[in-house]
């Protein structure tokens, strides 16, 4: 028997009502209000149909089950009715057939989009919806603060919350230092004055290593490197890597929090946002856990900003929206063409496309090596960690996507399947509103983009790279080639005047150079080649 089965216990047991614990409602504060142990059961779903849906990351998958494990066994060791399904139907199915011997299910609001309209689906009654006490703002926070229709923008929304939850303000609701961002303040690059952390590790127990075993048997052919000994699993685990944060890496993380650099894989970020977005953390615990440190307060304002201004604001932008559906238009059909995708994985979300990119996902986002280091380096964190911080994935992986022009709906689920802490109620702003403009302006006023100059002055990649950041480097012809393409879409943007003016300025010459080298580039990464240096400096010459 399986050691989570026989720790669980197969004795039957009745309870008077019972309450779905989705995989993503992993702690005690979201269970029904006054719920008695002894009288609602608690309901958890495994099932294989959502393994089908992409190819997850190893790591994620672990998390995932290990955590849920867990947590079931934990809400036992309280006293709790536990009964845990394993299927291989969707989980419609699984509950259509499980409300006929149980009766009406109880269930907290699920912040996935896919988890929703599957419960839309079941039959009336069957369902019975609870608010989800997780999250520190409301939709009704949400529409006072900036409306209920596009385009909606953070640094609002931000505002009003601060001063609605009194967080980092005065008695007069001025921000704590005069400013209410301290953004300006934490773009130093790495330049090794301050010690690298070393990273927590976590002992796994029996269940942990179960899991482990299974992933690596059953989902192998799944991408990403599995590590047992990084993988929080259990409440105590959750807590000592928020412990970990808040004494090794929350003082530096202002200052380092837009730097990037091939020696550490997380430099100073907390690490916290997979268990934040399974809920073994919760948000208003560790922003004010994190006010009460003795920190600089560009990192206080920092970290804060993180969950109250960009978490909880996606979160609404894409509840909203219906995860963008509202936004896209009737022939919308995107699929994904690229390699990577082999498997019968289910089929991708049609997509609003602005820009209409139609390219397919280089190989090297696979891992095949495509001899620009900072889109090799930050691939490598991602398939042997699961994870790389905010910037890289902004300004190196959804920038050198947005420059080739890859297909928005492939690259989003890219980010989906490959990062622990992704979902698709955060993933899908992040990657098809801020990272590659897809949506428009919803959320964003401009394309996120940039060329060489900044992940040069943002990262160590430039020095070690084997081509030259000024001879052989791409990503600044990638950039204007990108403008050019898309120059009648931004002419009348305020926010890329600079930009479009200087794009304007170019020689024909240069325009035609530019051209060629993402000719070239989209050759050899579609291929999964390496770019060749010399052929690059021929080309931009």
């Amino acid at each position: 028997m399986s050691i989570f089965l026989e720790l669980l216990g197969s004795e039957s047991q009745s309870a008077d009502s019972w309450h779905l614990v989705l995989y993503d409602q992993l702690h005690e504060q979201l269970l029904p209000e006054g719920i008695h142990p002894k009288e609602t059961g608690l309901l958890f779903i495994e099932t294989t149909w959502k393994t089908r849906q992409l190819p997850y990351h190893k790591q994620k998958l672990a998390l995932l089950l290990s955590n849920q494990r867990n947590f079931a066994l934990e809400m036992k060791r309280k006293g709790f009715i536990v009964r845990y399904e394993f299927s291989t139907e969707s989980y419609a199915n699984v509950l259509q057939n499980l409300s006929a011997q149980l009766g009406s299910i109880s269930v907290t609001e699920p912040a996935e989009y896919g988890i929703r309209t599957a419960l839309d689906s079941i039959g009336d009654g069957v369902i019975e919806r609870l608010p989800h006490r997780g999250w520190m703002t409301t939709k009704a926070d949400f529409i006072e603060a900036v409306g209920d229709k596009p385009p909606w923008r953070m640094d609002k929304f931000y505002r009003y919350i601060r001063k609605n939850k009194n967080i980092l303000v005065d008695e007069n609701q001025k921000p704590v230092g005069g400013d209410w961002s301290y953004d300006s303040e934490n773009r130093l690059p790495w330049d090794g004055a301050v010690e690298l952390p070393t990273l927590p590790t976590f002992k796994p127990n029996a269940v942990t290593e179960e899991v482990v075993r299974m992933i690596e048997q059953k989902f192998s052919h799944h991408p990403g490197v599995l590590s047992i000994d990084t993988l929080p699993s259990t409440i105590e685990d959750a807590q000592a890597l928020w412990d970990w944060a808040k004494s090794s890496v929350m003082y530096w993380f202002g200052p380092y929090e837009d730097a990037m650099t091939t020696e550490h894989t997380t430099l100073f970020h907390t690490t916290v946002s997979s268990l934040l977005n399974l809920n073994r953390l919760q948000a208003t615990t560790v922003v004010h856990e994190a006010i009460a440190l003795d920190i600089p307060l560009n990192s206080k304002e920092g970290f804060v900003r993180q969950i109250i201004g960009w978490r909880e604001f996606v979160r609404h932008v894409h509840t909203l929206t219906d995860g963008f559906q509202s936004e896209i238009p009737e022939d919308a059909a995107f699929i994904r063409p690229g390699a990577g995708w082999e498997g019968d994985w289910a089929h991708p979300r049609s997509t609003q496309n602005v820009l209409e990119a139609r390219h397919p996902l280089p190989k090297a986002f696979w891992g095949e090596k495509s001899g620009m280091l900072c889109l090799d380096s930050a691939v490598e964190q991602v398939v042997n960690t699961g994870y790389t911080h905010h910037i890289p994935r902004l300004m190196v992986l959804a920038n050198i996507g947005t420059l080739l022009g890859v297909n928005p709906r492939e690259l989003t689920d890219w980010f989906w399947a490959m990062f622990t802490d992704a979902y698709d109620w955060v993933v899908e702003p992040n990657v098809l509103a801020m990272g590659t403009y897809a949506v428009g302006e919803v959320m964003t006023t401009k394309p996120y983009v940039c060329g060489t100059p900044y992940i040069k002055k943002m990262g160590d990649y430039c020095g070690d790279c084997s081509l030259h950041h000024k001879k052989s480097c791409p990503v600044s012809d990638m950039y204007w080639d990108f403008l050019e393409v898309n120059k009648d879409h931004f002419s009348k943007n305020h926010r890329m005047f600079m930009p479009m003016r200087s794009l304007a300025k170019r020689d024909i010459s240069k325009i035609e150079k530019s051209r060629k080298v993402v000719e070239y580039v989209r050759k050899q990464l579609d291929e999964g080649l390496t770019l060749h240096p010399a052929e690059l400096e021929k080309l931009k010459s």
